[in-house]
């Protein structure tokens, strides 16, 4: 689902992730990430990194995941 003020690079499925267990945290530099326990560990994941949009353009959001190592299943600009 895009989001009207950040781009939002998916991860994982939500659907695999333990129901009340995700979290937000702010990375610093305009970078969110959402993490949360997936079913069956104990430890916490990554679902997904969001990027607000007045500090980093679509393209420097996907430079940034793949300076970092992660592989999204889902990209979405943001809409606003």
């Amino acid at each position: 689902m895009p989001y009207p003020n950040e781009h939002s690079m998916r991860i994982a499925d939500p659907s695999k992730f333990i129901e009340g267990s995700m979290r937000s945290k702010d990375l610093g530099s305009g970078i969110r990430i959402i993490i949360g326990k997936l079913k069956g560990e104990n430890s916490m994941s990554t679902q997904a990194i969001r990027f607000d949009k007045g500090k980093f353009t679509f393209e420097q959001a996907k430079e940034w995941i793949k300076s970092h190592g992660y592989k999204p299943i889902s990209m979405e600009k943001a809409t606003g």
